[in-house]
């Protein structure tokens, strides 16, 4: 039986780095992963997290700028973007804020996959028990499904595979 996180009833928290606040949907008892969604008001630096790796989906809203070691890069909107949490990384939102689905993990646990799927009205999708489907567009938009279990109808998802490392 799946377990259904509802965005909008969980409570956002202030950003330690200031920039917007962050609402945690689902972590896991051994602290190897968590998926929380990021809302980006503003400039500034991007939170640092020392040995983790983040996964970063832009879930709504437009373009999100980001500078990783010096490096710049543009991620799109439903288009998973990689770094590590312990790169100098300094956020813009040059065209509005973003809202942003965060998968942080321990690399030397968990391996994070992001997959961005458009179902149909009759479709069903199985979410296995190591995955969860974030609901972008949809009856239930803004809701975390956590596998097993299932997503059906009309609707885009971000499907979360967390592959634990052998």
């Amino acid at each position: 039986m799946s377990r259904v996180v509802r965005a909008d009833e969980v409570r956002p928290q202030a950003r330690t780095d200031g920039g917007g606040t962050t609402r945690e949907l689902a972590s896991a008892d051994d602290e190897s992963w968590r998926i929380s969604l990021v809302d980006v008001e503003r400039d500034g630096p991007f939170a640092t997290s020392a040995g983790l790796r983040h996964l970063l989906t832009v879930v709504d809203g437009p373009v999100l700028d980001l500078e990783v070691d010096g490096e710049a890069h543009v991620v799109e909107p439903q288009r998973p973007f990689a770094l590590p949490g312990d790169a100098t990384t300094v956020v813009s939102v040059p065209e509005g804020a973003v809202r942003v689905l965060d998968v942080v993990v321990d690399p030397e646990l968990v391996q994070p996959y992001v997959t961005v799927l458009e179902l149909g009205r009759s479709s069903t999708l199985p979410v296995a028990a190591d995955q969860a489907a974030y609901v972008l567009t949809g009856a239930d938009a803004r809701c975390l499904v956590l596998g097993p279990g299932e997503v059906a109808g009309r609707c885009t998802v971000a499907v979360v595979t967390l592959e634990r490392v052998s």
